[in-house]
């Protein structure tokens, strides 16, 4: 039995959708407003609640926890989780594995935190992309996401990418009107970096690299550069309402380019990947499943962030599947060939 914890939310109810295509017939999807189920259990669960939360993970192999916000339940969640020897996947829960106690008398179990689109996929697509190199000289990746909000995801968004960028020298500037490859219209460039970007980094063996939030359209861009002086719930509003205006009468999309230079077999080589996707919800909960997929097939319990324990190559197997909805190409060219191929210009 796999359990699903907020899983009758947007990425829940897709991360369950996805796991019983592949071929997981055996699923209990919960949440506290339960909703039927064709092909798996539908049960009541409150995950605040210890309770609850353990009669819920009853007779579960593994539990997937895409209960938002997750900056405020990812961590008690993982905690009597791991206590009791129950195999976690969390979608959020960034700060979780330095604050997890291991569960005492018992055999080591597997948790994988930031298991979902940025960070988790964000890492884990850099590490593959640069697999067939022999050294990898830069990196610099754009990931853009025009979608709407809901309250809970615009806690966590704010509490993550952007809640404390580490500037440094090689950190580049803020880029306004910028006009990138495949994507519908010009960004802003936002740059960030973070203990996900920071892991890549030493995977690679690279000192500093180049990671961009990709914004598109003024209200939820405005409503970021306001967060930092506004109180917690003004900005969470503020950042709902910025996304729904913005998106109103467009199409959602998230677009995330990825670009490696270095050597391959003694020539100097340059790859960039292109992944689009319908939504951010669809995005998480692809990642989401592949990374539970990738850890029911893992022979060793695995403790940390999904973009340092994954393996790359297994992980992509997994992942790229046509049920997700989610394309991925790749070019022997860089991301300024490509603007120019395409009428864009970086």
């Amino acid at each position: 039995m796999i359990g699903i914890l907020g899983g009758f939310g947007a990425v829940g109810s897709e991360v369950a959708r996805l796991l019983h295509l592949w071929g997981e017939n055996s699923l209990r999807v919960g949440g506290r407003h339960p909703e039927p189920v064709a092909w798996a259990q539908s049960c009541y669960v409150d995950v605040s609640d210890e309770e609850s939360l353990m009669a819920f993970a009853t007779d579960c192999r593994l539990i997937i926890n895409c209960a938002a916000p997750s900056v405020r339940l990812s961590q008690q969640v993982a905690n009597r989780l791991h206590a009791a020897g129950i195999p976690l996947v969390d979608a959020g829960g960034l700060d979780c594995p330095a604050r997890l106690t291991p569960p005492v008398g018992m055999r080591p179990r597997s948790a994988l935190f930031a298991a979902g689109a940025l960070p988790g996929l964000s890492g884990i697509l850099p590490v593959w992309l640069a697999r067939s190199l022999d050294r990898v000289d830069t990196l610099q990746c754009w990931f853009g996401v025009f979608d709407r909000f809901t309250a809970s995801g615009a806690e966590d968004y704010l509490d993550g990418v952007l809640r404390a960028p580490m500037a440094h020298p090689t950190m580049a500037r803020r880029q306004s009107d910028v006009s990138l490859p495949f994507f519908p219209r010009p960004v802003q460039l936002q740059p960030f970096a973070d203990d996900e970007s920071h892991g890549v980094n030493a995977r690679l063996g690279l000192h500093h690299s180049r990671w961009y939030l990709a914004l598109d359209g003024e209200h939820l861009t405005r409503a970021l550069e306001s967060a930092r002086s506004l109180p917690r719930k003004e900005a969470i509003e503020a950042v709902v309402a910025g996304s729904v205006l913005d998106v109103a009468g467009r199409q959602p999309w998230v677009n995330f380019l990825i670009q490696v230079e270095g050597v391959r077999q003694g020539s100097k080589t340059t790859l960039t990947l292109l992944l689009k996707a319908p939504g951010i919800a669809q995005l998480t909960a692809a990642c989401t499943a592949a990374c539970a997929k990738w850890m029911l097939k893992s022979a060793t319990p695995v403790v940390g962030l999904a973009a340092d324990c994954v393996d790359s190559e297994a992980f992509m197997l997994l992942f790229c599947r046509e049920q997700t909805g989610i394309d991925i190409e790749l070019f022997d060219s860089s991301v300024e060939q490509l603007g120019e191929m395409s009428g864009g210009a970086l």
